[in-house]
């Protein structure tokens, strides 16, 4: 027996850090983003931040800038704890570079704590 493929305790990345996920029949090595999700596709995301300002409108701003979409084609739904916030959105991302792109976007708020 070999080492396992995409083993989540030792993942494998290229060099911009993104995670390889390997084809379980062909052993060909691809990001994640690329070789799981279809597109185009509306991406489930749910960002967490510190509920301060405006950051539930903020996030859904960034999500539709990074989309290239208006605000309003943006579906989100809020949730507000005390001190945090989670703004849950279906980004319509057309291609895994702007799916990245869109996660590096959101990592620029020093609001945000997680995102998934």
């Amino acid at each position: 027996l070999g080492k396992p493929l995409n083993d989540i305790n030792n993942p494998e990345y290229d060099d911009q850090g993104r995670t390889l996920y390997s084809d379980e029949e062909t052993g060909e090595k691809k990001p994640v983003l690329e070789a799981l999700v279809e597109y185009p596709c509306l991406f489930a995301m749910k960002i967490v931040g510190a509920n301060e300002g405006e950051f539930a409108k903020e996030m859904v701003q960034v999500v539709a800038e990074s989309c290239e979409v208006d605000v309003e084609y943006v579906e989100n739904s809020v949730k507000d704890n005390g001190k945090w916030t989670s703004v849950t959105v279906k980004a319509p991302v057309k291609n895994a570079e702007m799916l990245y792109s869109l996660y590096e976007n959101i990592d620029r708020d020093p609001r945000v704590k997680f995102k998934f």
